[in-house]
């Protein structure tokens, strides 16, 4: 070998760590980008399927004249207002399940049935425990749990029906015609497009709802009662409050529900007491607000941040306040 020949050598300790250190701050400047293009991707997949909601609400009610009551009642006209009566039967979402391409899944059900009949192989229940994963949105927690108190189990989703701009099985606020929304599950009620005297594109008629993980909770349960509802406003603790988008100040009230008052996480805090003046908030795990269909079938996305009294104006179909969407 020539002694001209410069010697072969590896690095040097030195020059290995400044290397992983590059390397290291690369990546970190990487996975935020990373994790942003699949939030970005998470949405629209959520919008979509809010878009599709929203179009077999609109095919129901071309066929019906009206859209499809919150839920309907199988002993009464008038029931009382509790979602634990055990003669509540399909809810809303199981109306417009062939207009989702699930009337195999629809066929399966018995409407002359309250929706508890039955178990995991035999209708209704073996109907209502199915998990849709156009129900789902991508951004959520895998919803793995069922709603289980009392029956066999109640699969949940993240999509719910406006109620209104008052509670969500309050008889008043389905009276006032200040805070009602498209949907009721009390009075067993859908709007007609005619009875949207705000107009459709001023109204909102779906948005996302956070569901808990637990048996023991009812937000988010699509085949039960007022599982797949949402409202603007709850009386918590004797005192009215107002349930902005993603909301983490107050809780929810169901009937169904964790019993947990301190909790401040937004999707764990619910209070079950309170259920007959109750409402559960429109919320989402994507950053910033959440996404909404209107009455007209478009989504849009609503800021967390929105000004309160705009947002109920948003949720009651005829307060004579059609304000457009910030």
């Amino acid at each position: 070998m020539s002694r001209g020949m410069s010697k072969m050598r590896g690095f040097t300790l030195v020059e290995l760590l400044v290397v992983i250190a590059i390397i290291g701050i690369l990546i970190a400047l990487l996975l935020p980008a990373v994790q942003a293009a699949r939030e970005a991707a998470r949405r629209m997949s959520c919008s979509n399927n809010l878009k599709q909601l929203g179009l077999a609400l609109h095919n129901y009610h071309d066929t019906h004249k009206r859209f499809a009551p919150g839920a309907i009642h199988m002993t009464s006209a008038n029931p009382t207002e509790n979602c634990r009566d055990a003669n509540w039967g399909a809810t809303w979402v199981l109306m417009v399940l062939p207009f989702v391409e699930q009337t195999t899944l629809q066929d399966q059900y018995d409407f002359s049935l309250p929706a508890r009949t039955g178990n995991a192989t035999t209708p209704n229940n073996s109907v209502t425990r199915e998990h849709i994963p156009a129900l789902t949105c991508p951004s959520h927690d895998d919803l793995i749990a069922r709603l289980t108190q009392d029956f066999d189990g109640f699969a949940k989703g993240n999509y719910a029906a406006c109620a209104g701009a008052g509670q969500i099985i309050n008889i008043a606020d389905y009276n006032d015609r200040s805070l009602r929304g498209v949907f009721s599950v009390v009075r067993q009620y859908g709007a007609r497009f005619a009875e949207i005297t705000d107009g459709s594109s001023n109204v909102v008629m779906l948005s996302e709802l956070v569901a808990d993980n637990t048996g023991g909770d009812m937000r988010g349960a699509w085949g039960w009662c007022a599982g797949p509802m949402f409202s603007g406003r709850a009386n918590c603790g004797g005192q009215a409050r107002v349930f902005t988008p993603s909301t983490k100040q107050f809780m929810d009230c169901s009937h169904y529900a964790s019993n947990d008052t301190s909790n401040t996480s937004f999707h764990l805090r619910n209070n079950p007491d309170a259920a007959a003046d109750g409402g559960v908030g429109a919320r989402s795990y994507h950053p910033g607000g959440v996404h909404v269909c209107m009455a007209d079938g478009s989504v849009q996305f609503l800021s967390e941040t929105i000004e309160q009294t705009l947002y109920l104006n948003l949720l009651a179909i005829a307060d004579g306040n059609p304000v457009e969407m910030p």
